[in-house]
């Protein structure tokens, strides 16, 4: 079954990237960008959260 785009562009993980994009452009685009640290902390989170919830679609659909 295909989703729409607007269900599609409503999804968590679709705005999980969409926010660590704009994160990542507004850090570089700033004169003073955020801690190193904190950078890899807020990006590294989102995407671990997009990979686990990816991993478990993944798995509802198996079955």
């Amino acid at each position: 079954m295909q989703r729409d785009l607007l269900i599609r562009l409503k999804s968590r993980k679709f705005l999980m990237a969409l926010a660590n994009f704009l994160f990542v452009v507004l850090n570089e685009v700033a004169g003073t960008p955020v801690d190193r640290e904190a950078y890899f902390a807020v990006t590294g989170g989102i995407i671990a959260f997009i990979a686990g919830e990816s991993y478990i679609d993944g798995q509802a659909t198996d079955k």
